[in-house]
């Protein structure tokens, strides 16, 4: 059974292997994968902070909507 392990932000990091590959380094763990597979993670990390910004935005949105002190 895999654990999970909680890192900081300084925890992670990357290092270039060679023009097309990358070392990802996530606390003691150390990963190789290629650049297009870095970008595609870029983007998904972009795509999932965009969806928990908005999740969190509509939640406020709500709470404001159903309280019975009206702010706006």
């Amino acid at each position: 059974m895999k654990t999970s392990k909680f890192i900081e932000a300084e925890q992670i990091a990357f290092e270039e292997v060679t023009t097309d590959w990358v070392t990802l380094k996530l606390g003691d763990e150390k990963f190789v994968i290629d650049v297009d597979t870095l970008y595609d993670l870029a983007f998904r990390s972009a795509a999932f902070l965009s969806y928990l910004e908005s999740r969190e935005e509509q939640q406020a949105s709500c709470a404001c909507e159903n309280s019975e002190l009206k702010v706006h």
